[in-house]
């Protein structure tokens, strides 16, 4: 029989519900897909529900994983010629359960001198923010010390892509909320927090990109890093993301605390192109099948299959019968 159902994920009074900005900018780029978002919040509780159904995560291809790993690198060895800078993901040796950094990011912004920089590289930030355990790893801190001992922040995120998203910025955002809870926890003050996106420029840039739009790309990424092969874009409207990052996750009616207390027969999904990129593809394929679900039916929209669904048709037989009526 099909596993339709995860356990309800009750969030008691004082517990803390793990969530990574990668499980947010995941669930945007998939077109808000309620059913990928409660897989994720399920899975870092502890639910096992992939392997009992007998069905297997569908990972990254290597070549893009490899490709971002190589820009990746490329850009944190450009920088770490120019500037004091800490990778802490080498010295963990990579170590995937590695320790939260938190204590050692504030030690390194407490102990900078005034007129000094320092680029933190792959922190593992661990910090509690409104009952959410967030914890992730951000590819670049830029802490300076201006002459007058002003605390200057850039938090970057790295992207092998020649365009900057939607769920880039929102991801560089919940960042932001980590790293700044953490300073305040810890007395640290700051005068200006900024966050942006590291990225390739395009291959064949047109003539307006040249002008207009590639120019403050370029200067900002000189400006901040003093790089000149990549791109950097410092998010403009940093408030947007932040209320994002609030109805969306921190906030108490927010859209993640719906989901994870929702019954998951209730949350609706459909399948597409977007599903070819999701690590659960394998789970909601079968479970279609299983149950006839109208998802099955070529270019079903949501908003279509709801409406069906309302009408009384929610599988393909009754789809089929509904038609020679």
């Amino acid at each position: 029989m099909p596993s339709v159902s995860l356990p309800l994920m009750t969030i008691a009074p004082g517990q803390s519900v793990r969530i990574t900005p990668t499980d947010v900018s995941s669930f945007v780029r998939l077109e808000q897909c309620e059913r990928f978002l409660r897989f994720r919040l399920a899975e870092r509780s502890g639910v096992r529900f992939m392997d009992d159904y007998g069905v297997a995560p569908q990972r990254l291809e290597p070549l893009l994983s490899l490709s971002g790993r190589e820009f990746e690198e490329g850009v944190e060895k450009d920088i770490a010629g120019k500037v004091r800078a800490v990778h802490y993901a080498t010295k963990y040796s990579g170590d995937h359960d590695r320790p939260a950094n938190n204590a050692e990011v504030v030690a390194e912004v407490k102990s900078l001198p005034a007129g000094q920089t320092v680029v933190l590289f792959q922190a593992r930030l661990h910090v509690e923010v409104e009952g959410w355990l967030l914890r992730g790893d951000v590819d670049v801190l830029r802490f300076e010390q201006d002459d007058e001992g002003r605390l200057q922040i850039l938090i970057a995120d790295m992207k092998s892509t020649a365009e900057v998203k939607v769920e880039h910025r929102l991801q560089i955002a919940f960042y932001a909320v980590m790293l700044e809870r953490l300073l305040t926890d810890n007395g640290v003050k700051w005068h200006d927090v900024q966050i942006g996106i590291l990225f390739r420029p395009p291959t064949a840039p047109t003539t307006e990109q040249e002008v207009e739009v590639l120019p403050p790309l370029r200067e900002a990424a000189t400006t901040w890093f003093k790089l000149d092969a990549v791109l950097l874009e410092v998010v403009a409207d940093q408030e947007a993301n932040r209320r994002s990052a609030r109805d969306l996750v921190t906030a108490p009616d927010s859209t993640a605390r719906r989901i994870a207390t929702a019954d998951f027969g209730s949350l609706p999904y459909c399948l597409s192109y977007k599903c070819d990129g999701c690590l659960y593809n394998e789970w909601c394929m079968k479970d279609s099948a299983e149950r006839e679900d109208l998802s099955l039916l070529p270019f079903m929209t949501g908003v279509e299959k709801e409406a069906l669904r309302r009408a009384g048709v929610t599988t393909l037989q009754t789809r089929v019968l509904h038609l020679l009526r």
